[in-house]
């Protein structure tokens, strides 16, 4: 316990926030990910980005729509305004995304999954993570002053140095990231919190809420790539789908927890090791011998997981509604 208090949250949030977006992901695998500049770009641009979109709905007095709102802000800003993945052709990670849906310019059917994967793991995922990890101070302010203006100096000082670095220029399609970044950002300020709920007992097993975030990334992946394998849809038909499925997981997610007043930190945890056991689970199935550190490093992964969510479930009770507000480390 003691430890625990002695490291800070945000910092563990700056920490967490590039483990889900890129090293669980399999965009940066470990041998690559603990490269030390390697390691600092990705926390500057996800930790530092994780911290700011927690920060300003704490400051705004906001709820889980708005940190959702700047998720989408985050995905736009990384993949659109830095690295450039939205309109570049030749990204590394595009695959047959290059050609499906490319459109005017813009990699269409891309520039959806990756908002709404940075959305979901990158920002919302870590958040509510870090807030499981740390109970007690989850509605409260994580950083102030000098530490406040050094996540937004290392947020925006990250992208400074890939524009000089870039040499892939989109042109208009710049002012229209700019602009719906400020859309986004300006929605969350003044989207209304949701109104408090009186708890609940919980009416779905937290196991159901791991295959429920197992089954909801393996649809939205298999959506993707079902469309674009040998262009069986067209590319707007795709992406109504995959948005239409987004939305009604969301209500089924709503549904469970009853819009949620039925769920506690067990619960959200399992939503998000299924959703991070999608990807540690198939990505060593998929990427073949080019990684094969994958094969040792997701399922000590997996395990750490589990683990942390054996400690979280030691907080209740079989009767418990609320946690109880031990340490986890």
């Amino acid at each position: 316990m003691k430890s625990k208090r002695n490291i800070p949250p945000a910092l563990v949030l700056w920490i967490i926030a590039p483990i889900f977006g890129e090293l669980f992901s399999g965009s940066s695998p470990l041998n690559e990910y603990i490269n030390p500049v390697t390691f600092l770009t990705l926390g500057l641009l996800y930790g530092c980005g994780a911290i700011i979109c927690r920060e300003l709905v704490i400051r705004w007095k906001k709820g889980w729509p708005s940190l959702l709102l700047l998720g989408f802000a985050y995905g736009i800003y990384e993949e659109g305004l830095l690295v450039q993945s939205f309109f570049d052709p030749g990204w590394q990670d595009l695959g047959i995304l290059a050609s499906y849906g490319r459109v005017a310019g813009v990699n269409w059917v891309w520039s959806e999954h990756l908002t709404i994967f940075h959305a979901l793991i990158s920002i919302c995922a870590s958040v509510a993570f870090v807030e499981i990890l740390y109970p007690e101070r989850r509605h409260e302010s994580w950083v102030h002053g000098f530490w406040w203006a050094a996540n937004w100096i290392g947020f925006l000082g990250i992208y400074a140095v890939w524009e000089i670095m870039t040499i892939y220029d989109p042109g208009l399609w710049k002012i229209v990231t700019v602009l719906s970044i400020a859309l986004l950002v300006l929605l969350a300020r003044v989207i209304p919190k949701p109104a408090p709920l009186a708890p609940l007992p919980a009416s779905a097993r937290p196991w159901r809420y791991f295959l429920a975030g197992f089954l909801g990334m393996t649809g939205q992946f298999f959506l993707i790539y079902y469309g674009a394998e040998k262009d069986h849809l067209n590319f707007m038909v795709t992406m109504v789908i995959l948005l239409m499925y987004d939305l009604l997981f969301l209500l089924l997610i709503l549904h469970m927890n009853k819009r949620g007043a039925g769920w506690d930190d067990r619960h959200r945890l399992a939503l998000i090791n299924g959703a991070l056991g999608f990807f540690l689970v198939l990505g060593p199935l998929t990427v073949g011998p080019q990684y094969p550190v994958m094969y040792f490093s997701n399922p000590l992964f997996l395990l750490v997981l589990g683990l942390i969510y054996w400690k979280v479930a030691k907080r209740y009770s079989s009767t418990d509604l609320e946690p109880k507000l031990t340490g986890i480390v």
